[in-house]
């Protein structure tokens, strides 16, 4: 969750959420923000927040703790109505009334490709399910991942739709599952997910939610600013769309109080249902659903202390309860439309393939084209830019897990390869702009040294010196940017070029260790700055989990 998202002032929707939580109104927002992110960040949560809570606030935290989705599905008859066994699974005993989860589902459009995927699930097809997003979908503040919306979901598309025996292989070698990856990185955006995408996403996705509502920045901004703009978050779209699978694509839109600005509006979500609407993607929404009727006694289901109970930082439980089961509202109602007899009022499924088979349309944001391969090059993915010869660089883990390039000697030499050219039909201005190169490296504290960074071929750039000496204690992935003309091929060096002239003989003995660890190609024209300040080993162990265990040697 990004902090730089929090507002000094009081809303009245803050006051009256407080107002629900039994505050006292004299304690500073500062007391309360830290002393509920000190809650929200813990992962073994014993039970809900119950501080100051109340009557069915106090009702429905102690249920959505306790919340089971596989107690809760139900056999249904072909008509909808429960039956004891013998027929599909395709009810469910929701908590969350249905004008509440009506309202959650902000946009729901043709839906062409998730009416599709579902279906495929019901002919009992083995779905690949990923997941995007930040802390929350991680499961921060409700006591890990087995409790986010993403777990409770599978259980449910499991429980209700289960692969059959003869359907594709698991790639987690669980024959009764469905396969699901969650790739969602606490702390990020949705630059560093759209740039290091194929190490977050599981291979040939058939359905994707991306939840970045909260951790990208609530300012409205379309235009070429920075990271912090709408454009890397479209660009996530387009890539997620046309991939080789055509999966569908989920707008989950999470809410927490204090990343909001303590206000109803300051999210993303209001510009993300720009995007909803234009690329036709179903987006669900948690505010949407819980808080105007939350605030006014709605219902009690949606009880404002009931669902943020997790830290101001993240929604409770509750939260996570109301996003599952706007999701199974979403894909019940699908697979009843799936199952209408045809009419000229409906799309039949033959009409359905040809509406998902359609070209995405051009950007919203102006040349905001996607890149058709990868940007994000860590791990061996990094070997394969190398052209040889290889001049004393050892590629190595050095038995800690992080893999890389390692030189220890002056002059050692590596040449690179890659394209910098940014694709898709783009102003003259932009097509000649420079574009941004991070070079991530090992930054530590003893024995290292400095690395020239050089473009030698196809491109242009200004010679860079890269010091991995730190004075603190300390041993991280740092990246170095540096601007570089465009180029379908671009050859640059990275030549080790000794000990740091910040550090002394006696605090960095033999400082000539250099460790080149990734190398991530930005997609804005013009950048000057990089939106990663390091590449996150998450990202490496889960390209590791999906795409196999064993990083080349």
């Amino acid at each position: 969750m990004r902090a730089d998202h929090h507002r000094k002032t009081h809303s009245p929707l803050l006051l009256e959420i407080l107002a629900k939580l039994s505050m006292n109104y004299s304690m500073t927002l500062l007391t309360l923000l830290l002393s509920f992110a000190s809650l929200s960040l813990a992962l073994d949560h014993d039970g809900p927040i119950l501080d100051n809570l109340k009557g069915a606030e106090l009702k429905f935290a102690k249920i959505y703790w306790d919340y089971d989705v596989k107690e809760r599905v139900m056999p249904t008859n072909q008509d909808g109505s429960s039956t004891e066994s013998g027929a599909p699974r395709l009810g469910y005993n929701y908590i969350v009334p249905f004008p509440e989860r009506a309202a959650g589902l902000t946009y729901i459009g043709h839906a062409a490709r998730l009416r599709l995927v579902l279906e495929r699930a019901r002919n009992g097809e083995r779905l690949h399910v990923g997941a995007l997003g930040g802390s929350i979908t991680c499961g921060h503040g409700v006591g890990g991942q087995e409790f986010s919306f993403t777990r409770y979901f599978m259980d449910w598309l499991n429980s209700a739709l289960p692969p059959s025996e003869d359907s594709r292989p698991s790639l987690m070698n669980d024959t009764t599952k469905h396969d699901f990856l969650n790739g969602a990185v606490p702390g990020t955006i949705s630059d560093y997910t759209s740039s290091c995408l194929h190490n977050h996403m599981i291979p040939e996705p058939d359905l994707v939610f991306v939840e970045f509502a909260i951790n990208d920045s609530p300012v409205s901004t379309w235009t070429q600013d920075g990271a912090a703009a709408r454009r890397p978050f479209e660009r996530l779209l387009r890539k997620l769309l046309r991939l080789p699978s055509k999966p569908a694509v989920v707008m989950v839109n999470m809410y927490a109080i204090a990343p909001a600005g303590n206000t109803y509006h300051h999210t993303a979500e209001r510009d993300f249902g720009e995007l909803s609407t234009y690329y036709s993607l179903p987006s669900l929404s948690l505010k949407a659903a819980v808080l105007p009727s939350g605030v006014v006694h709605g219902a009690d289901e949606v009880s404002p202390g009931g669902i943020f109970n997790g830290g101001a930082m993240h929604p409770g439980r509750g939260g996570q309860v109301v996003m599952t089961e706007l999701l199974i509202t979403l894909c019940l109602e699908m697979l009843r439309l799936n199952s209408l007899p045809e009419s000229p009022d409906l799309v039949s499924m033959k009409d359905l393939q040809a509406v998902a088979a359609r070209q995405i349309p051009p950007p919203i944001c102006e040349g905001n084209y996607e890149s058709s391969v990868d940007t994000c090059y860590i791990e061996d993915q990094l070997q394969r830019l190398v052209v040889a010869p290889v001049i004393g660089w050892n590629w190595t883990d050095e038995g800690r897990g992080k893999w890389g390039f390692v030189s220890v000697k002056k002059g050692d030499q590596i040449k690179l390869k890659l394209s910098t050219r940014l694709e898709g039909k783009r102003s003259a201005s932009d097509a000649s702009a420079r574009i941004l190169l991070q070079i991530a490296y090992l930054r530590s504290y003893r024995g290292m040294g400095t690395a020239q960074v050089a473009c030698i071929e196809g491109c242009k750039c200004d010679t860079m010196i890269i010091d991995a000496f730190d004075r603190r204690p300390v041993s991280v992935t740092s990246m170095a940017d540096i601007q570089v003309s465009q180029s379908a091929k671009c050859i640059l060096t990275v030549t080790s070029m000794g000990p740091s002239s910040a550090a002394s003989s006696k605090s960095n003995l033999d400082g000539f260790k250099f460790k080149l660890m990734g190398v991530v190609v930005g997609e804005e024209p013009g950048a000057s700055t990089g939106s990663f300040d390091h590449v996150r080993m998450v990202s490496i162990d889960l390209k590791k989990k999906m795409h196999g265990s064993k990083v080349k040697k």
